[in-house]
């Protein structure tokens, strides 16, 4: 048997027919299922606000900032360069993780919906999201006031993504949020000052997300009302 297959008298048996391979494709085809492809990638990449030529300082983000900015003057906790690096590190991906899936999946899925409706809405599902903290041993009044402080943060993420085109910026505003609300020593201060400085940054979010609400309803009238 060997010598047969050596000397070639089972090759043909042996190589699969012409009907058993796969058709050919002409290279035309391969190009236009490549460019196909490639445009539908930067297309999402467009949807998703990933694009670096968006990132620029829009008065949207820049007041956002702001509400970061309010836990400072208390100053911040010391601590190693091992753990800031740390708690940096964590608070890039989570900020990146969140932003990604909510300002970037589902708020492109949103857009189908009127502009205000859609950062309301993502806003609110930002919120349900953190109800899972009534599922993981915290009371669930609790959790519901963490629903409904972060809906409005959620807001104003989505206002700032709406209004820049950027994820990223959003990412740098949750990012920069986080770290100041847990660096700062405002929870060492007396009386209720840490529940007045959170309410004005609360304050402040919303009324960024009203701002952008609003002018959003406003560009969707005008067409109609000319």
């Amino acid at each position: 048997m060997y010598t047969c297959c050596k000397d070639g008298l089972f090759r043909d048996f042996c190589r699969p027919s012409q009907t058993d391979r796969p058709p050919s494709r002409h290279p035309l085809q391969c190009a236009r299922q490549y460019n196909n492809e490639t445009r539908h990638a930067f297309g999402l990449w467009k949807r998703l606000a990933l694009g670096l030529g968006r990132i620029r300082p829009e008065p949207v983000f820049l007041a956002g900032l702001s509400t970061a900015v309010l836990f400072l003057p208390w100053g911040l906790r010391s601590a190693d360069g091992g753990k800031i690096l740390s708690d940096f590190t964590i608070q890039l991906f989570n900020a990146f993780g969140e932003e990604l899936l909510f300002r970037g999946v589902i708020f492109a899925l949103l857009l189908s919906l009127p502009a205000w409706r859609a950062i309301v809405l993502n806003g609110l599902l930002f919120g349900a999201m953190h109800l899972i903290h009534g599922f993981m041993g915290t009371d669930w009044k609790t959790a519901c006031w963490q629903m409904l402080v972060t809906s409005i943060a959620g807001m104003m993420f989505t206002a700032v993504r709406y209004r820049s085109g950027s994820l990223w910026l959003c990412v740098v505003l949750h990012m920069a949020l986080n770290l100041c609300m847990m660096y700062s020593k405002v929870q060492d201060a007396a009386g209720s000052t840490q529940f007045l400085v959170e309410r004005a940054a609360n304050v402040i979010e919303l009324a960024l997300a009203a701002w952008v609400v609003f002018g959003a309803r406003r560009a969707a009238a005008a067409p109609a009302a000319a």
